[in-house]
Formats: structure tokens, sequence, C-alpha cells
């Protein structure tokens, strides 16, 4: 340890912190840069901010330090002079981020700031890791410098700490600055909150968005249109995603949203009876007519799944008719309108869903497998070539055409 005493020499501090900032400034980027590299092979994207501490800010951190050490202090202990931020909307993104840094980078040290606060108490909260700069300090000049700072926060976080900073970091709070503090704690208190809020209404979507995608491969694989292997997924999942379904007998009935999620939860666990009642549920209450038009959307898939075609066809139907741009809608009355033999119908009914989206494989290839049961095979091609457009790696797809050119050439 290189360990000082009496008055420090500022003139001649700076001098020698100056000439070592380019070099700081340049590994600091490059750290930056592999941090943001390796998150974003891990499928996580965040916002990097990164600073190599002012000489101002050095100069008197290391004054406090002598101050508490009686005039010693130790060049190594300012381990902050390299400052990365990692920056992400999400609570859990700081937790999975930590777990791919910790692998991927020599980590020392982690430290929860903020964590040990009592509800009296304001702060910010961020996860503190200290990387060693193996592999680093040779470009620095510096064989003092050991480590790199990393705080892992999310965006309210991150503004927290920059007010924080300015107003109470940079600006000794005096015993008279009592009410200031409460407002202080008072707002950080309601970030608090909304940091834990975003990730339950993210939570919530992403458990939405899975039982939905269960419930369509369900019906895509009981009409035909998919084979169990060909997942749908309608673009990707958010890093970190999986998680459990929810449990539909656990979920608050207090919402919409949550009784149309108890509702899907319950499709799919294969409790028809059950999703239709809650679905009706939803249509007593008071809503708009698109919402209305999703939900009876939604009860015309239940009866679909039960092979009530005729009650499923009314539901999507209504579901048309409250909201003529619901594609799914005419996507699953046509689906219902083949699974009855009713091609004609059901070929009109894929192409009302095309003609509103015509970026979609399932009307193609639905309206593919119709063009096929009437024997007008080249329109049936043509449709089924048009999906795998969109979805190139269906074996059931590639399978089909396969089957269509024999049939066409025979």
């Amino acid at each position: 340890m290189n360990r000082k005493k009496g008055i420090p020499d500022r003139a001649k501090i700076s001098e020698w912190y100056s000439r070592l900032a380019p070099s700081y400034e340049a590994v600091l980027s490059r750290i930056a840069l592999d941090i943001k590299n390796t998150l974003l092979g891990k499928g996580l994207n965040p916002t990097i901010k990164y600073r190599v501490k002012s000489f101002d800010s050095y100069f008197n951190k290391m004054l406090r330090k002598m101050r508490q050490n009686h005039g010693g202090w130790d060049v190594e202990a300012i381990t902050d002079i390299l400052g990365v931020r990692v920056i992400f909307p999400f609570l859990e993104d700081i937790e999975a981020a930590e777990r791919v840094l910790r692998e991927s980078f020599p980590i020392s040290a982690a430290e929860k700031k903020g964590i040990k606060h009592s509800f009296r108490e304001f702060g910010y909260e961020a996860t503190h890791l200290m990387l060693k700069m193996d592999g680093y300090s040779d470009e620095t000049g510096d064989d003092k410098l050991s480590f790199c700072e990393i705080q892992l926060s999310t965006i309210l976080q991150d503004a927290w700490s920059e007010v924080e900073h300015e107003l109470v970091y940079k600006a000794e709070f005096t015993p008279f600055d009592l009410p200031l503090k409460r407002k202080l704690a008072a707002l950080n208190a309601n970030l608090t909150l909304a940091d834990i809020i975003f990730q339950e209404i993210r939570d919530y979507q992403r458990s939405l968005q899975m039982e939905l995608r269960k419930r369509r491969n369900a019906i895509y694989e009981k009409t035909g249109v998919t084979s169990p292997s060909a997942v749908l997924t309608e673009g990707p999942l958010s890093p970190g995603e999986i998680a459990p379904a929810p449990q539909s007998d656990s979920m608050p009935e207090d919402t919409i949203d949550n009784i149309l999620l108890k509702a899907i939860t319950a499709h799919n666990e294969g409790g028809y009876a059950r999703a239709i009642s809650l679905y009706s549920r939803l249509l007593e209450s008071e809503s708009t007519d698109s919402v209305r038009s999703i939900i009876h959307n939604h009860r015309g898939m239940a009866y679909l799944s039960q092979a009530g075609y005729e009650e499923a066809i009314e539901d999507f139907t209504r579901a048309v008719e409250l909201d003529a741009t619901n594609f799914r809608a005419f996507n699953y009355r046509g689906l219902c309108r083949r699974m009855t033999g009713d091609y004609g119908m059901a070929i009109d009914d894929f192409t009302m869903s095309i003609s509103i989206n015509p970026y979609q494989s399932e009307s193609y290839y639905s309206r593919a497998l119709s063009w096929y049961e009437l024997g007008d095979f080249a329109r049936a091609l043509d449709d089924a070539v048009s999906a795998l457009n969109f979805k190139p790696d269906s074996a059931s797809m590639r399978g089909f055409c396969d089957m269509v050119r024999k049939k066409m050439f025979e």
C-alpha cells in the first residue's frame, strides 16, 4: 500500500492525474464497450454511461479519506476513478446483468447500495460491482489502479442518483434541513414504488403473452394449420422471459386484465367451461367496442377448442361487428367454417383477414388448405408459398407445398 501523511501538494497531484487521464479515458472506453457487447450477446440491451472521475472529485475524496484516517490515505482506496453505469428499464434486468457480468469478468466484490436504509431514510439503490483491472491495467500506466466500478441501476434509480448527487452529495445537509430530507425521502419512495410497479406490469404482460401464444398454438394444431412442433411466436420474447405460467386460482379478480388472464389460463389448462364463464363475465362489464371485440374473440376460441363451432362463429361474427379491423376474428371464423366444410365462406374470411393484415402466415396457409379441399391446386400452392415466405422453417408448410406440386403434375 502506498500510504502518505501530511498536507497533499494539489498542484503536483493534479499534474500526475492530468498525465494519466488520457490513458484512463482510453481503457475505460474499452471496458464499457466490452461490457455492452457482452450483455448484448446475452440478449440484454442496456444504456451505458461511463466517466473518469474528475480531478476535483478525486482530490476532494482524497481529503475526506485523509480526515477519516487522521492524515493517512491509501492510493488504492479510491476505487471509483473509473466508473461505468449500466442502466435498464426494469429491476429484473439488473439481476440478469449481474449474473452475466460475474460469469464474464473478474468481479471481486459486490454491494447493494441503499439496501440497508430504513423506511425513514432516503438514498438511491443500485448494485455496485468491482471489476478487477486484470487485462486492462497495463494500458493505464498506473499500477495502483486496481478496480473499475460498475453500477447497475434502473432508469429511475439512475435519475435519482443524478439528482441526489447535486442536492445531497455536493451540498452538505444540516440539522435544519429536516423538511427537505422528508421531501427527498418521499420522492425516493415514489420512485422505488414506480420501479416495483413497472416490473409487476411487465410480469403481467409476459404472463398474458405466454398464455396467448399457448392458446393460439393449441388452436392451430387442432385445426391442422401447424404441427405440434411448429410453435407460433409472433415476435421475440424478452430476455430472461422464462417464467412459470400463473396459477389461475391464485390470481386476483379485481380488474378486467386479471380476469382476462385468469380466463386465458383456464382455457390453456383445458377448463373451457370456466374460461367461457369468465369471458361472459367480462362481456357484462362496461367497456369499449374494441375491448368487447377482443373478449368475443377469446370466448369464440374457447368454444372452438371444444368443437362448439356454431357458438364460436357467433362470437367471431360479433367481434368483427364491433371492430371491423379485428383480423384475427376473421381468421378464426374462417377456421371454424373450414372445419365444418364450408370452404367457400372460409376463403372469404381468410381473404378479409389478409386484406386487413397481409403480413401473417396463418391466414395464407389456412386459405391454401381450403383451396386444396376445393381442388384448386394452383391457388393452394400460391397461398402456401406466401405463407412459407413468412415462416420458411415450417416443416408442415414445406411438406404441403411438395404435396400440392405432386398433385398438380399427376
